[in-house]
C-alpha cells in the first residue's frame, strides 16, 4: 500500500497536524528534554499558530496517510539553492517500513526538478537512529547547526545531500 501526502491548507488539517506533532514530539524528544521544556518547544514550534506562521513563510506541511489513517507528517521549504526538510515524523509503528525513505526521495526529486542543488535538514545530536537513517540515504553530517537568532545553543547537527 502506497502512502498519500495531503497538503495541509485548511484549519482542520492545521489542528490535526499540531495534535500529531505534539504526540510525536513528546514520544521522540522525551529522552532529550525535561517535560516542561518539551511542552514549551511544542507550543513554540508546532502549535496550530506556529504551523500557520510557518505556512505564511512558505513552509509546506503534509500529512502522511496510509490506508486512510494519518501515520505522520513532514514539512519542507524551498530556499535559494536548496530544499530544507524541516520536519519528518512518523508514528512508531510505521517507522522502518520505507515511508520516511520515500518521503526524503520525493523531496529530493522535487528539489532537483526545481533546479536546487541540495536537500538539508537538522537532526538532534543524540538521535542516533535518525542520523543513521540519513547517512544510509547518502546525507553527510556537516557540522553542528547554527545557534538560533536569539543566541540559544542548539543540540542539532546539520545533514546535507548534494543532488
Amino acid at each position: 500500500m502506497k502512502p498519500d501526502y495531503k497538503l495541509v491548507a485548511k484549519a482542520k488539517y492545521i489542528h490535526t497536524t499540531a495534535d500529531l506533532a505534539s504526540e510525536l514530539w513528546h514520544e521522540v524528544y522525551k529522552r532529550y528534554f525535561p517535560a516542561k521544556e518539551l511542552d514549551a518547544l511544542v507550543e513554540q514550534l508546532q502549535s496550530p499558530e506556529a504551523i500557520e506562521e510557518d505556512m505564511d513563510r512558505d513552509v509546506n506541511y503534509f500529512l502522511v496517510f496510509l490506508g486512510g489513517k494519518v501515520v505522520g507528517y513532514f514539512a519542507w521549504k524551498m530556499e535559494n539553492t536548496s530544499l530544507h526538510l524541516m520536519h519528518l515524523y512518523l508514528k512508531p509503528e510505521y517507522r522502518g517500513k520505507a515511508l520516511g525513505r520515500d518521503i526524503v526521495l520525493s523531496c529530493e526529486r522535487l528539489a532537483r526538478g526545481e533546479g536546487k542543488g541540495r536537500v538539508w535538514c537538522t537532526v538532534h545530536e543524540k538521535a542516533l537512529p535518525v542520523q543513521q537513517f540519513f547517512k544510509e540515504l547518502r546525507y553527510r553530517n556537516l557540522r553542528a547547526a547554527e545557534p538560533e537568532e536569539s543566541g540559544a545553543a542548539r543540540s542539532e547537527l546539520l545533514f546535507e545531500h548534494t543532488l
